[in-house]
């Protein structure tokens, strides 16, 4: 298997444009357990990781509870 010749910014917004058009995150064309992988997937991810790092947990109903 050949690694990626394209750069790692190049995959992460292959994913997230894959994400703006609609496209489900299985089509996430790089071979599972690879580096290109997981950078397509963080680039189709990171709008929800972004948010859920600048939303306070007191908004979010995902959150658990704060401990006191």
């Amino acid at each position: 298997m050949t690694p990626s010749t394209r750069s790692p910014a190049a995959i992460s917004d292959e994913g997230r444009h894959a994400r703006d058009r609609g496209d489900p995150i299985t089509a996430n064309p790089y071979p599972p357990d690879t580096e290109a992988w997981a950078t397509w997937d963080r680039g189709y991810r990171m709008p929800d990781e972004q948010a859920r790092v600048a939303t306070p947990a007191a908004v979010r109903p995902d959150a658990p509870p704060e401990a006191s």
